[in-house]
């Protein structure tokens, strides 16, 4: 079971990828705009190891009350291969087809599956991932 886990209960999880430098603000109206685009609540929020030092990632979480988890390597590796966006930009920067999109597989194992695929909005990243069937 992945972090978070309850048997017979779906958990969701906020990744998100961003530019350097965002401010915590634009972080959390990502979230909120793409929490309301896809009409789900989420429980924590994660990304890969090298946005580990991103304060406003941390910042955000902080403020929003949650967890902020930085995923390891080898899983953000791994689920790398599940995404559903492919990005020359971000393979290249990241070496991942989609940073948000891989921290939230990675964060819930693999057994995860995408909501839908990553929402852009401005330089922020986010993707949506469940450990269940039901949202």
């Amino acid at each position: 079971m992945g972090l978070g886990q309850t048997e017979g209960c779906a958990l969701i999880v906020a990744g998100v990828g961003c530019r350097k430098g965002v401010s915590p603000e634009a972080v959390m109206a990502a979230l909120a705009q793409a929490s309301a685009e896809h009409q789900v609540s989420f429980a924590f929020m994660a990304t890969a190891p090298f946005k580990a030092d991103e304060p406003a990632l941390l910042e955000a979480a902080t403020r929003l009350g949650m967890a902020f988890v930085v995923v390891a390597q080898a899983d953000f590796d791994a689920a790398a291969a599940r995404t559903l966006t492919h990005s020359a930009l971000s393979s290249k920067h990241a070496g991942s087809p989609s940073v948000s999109e891989a921290s939230a597989l990675a964060a819930l194992g693999e057994a995860s599956r995408l909501i839908a695929p990553r929402m852009v909005v401005g330089d922020i990243t986010v993707a949506f991932a469940t450990s269940g069937d039901k949202i």
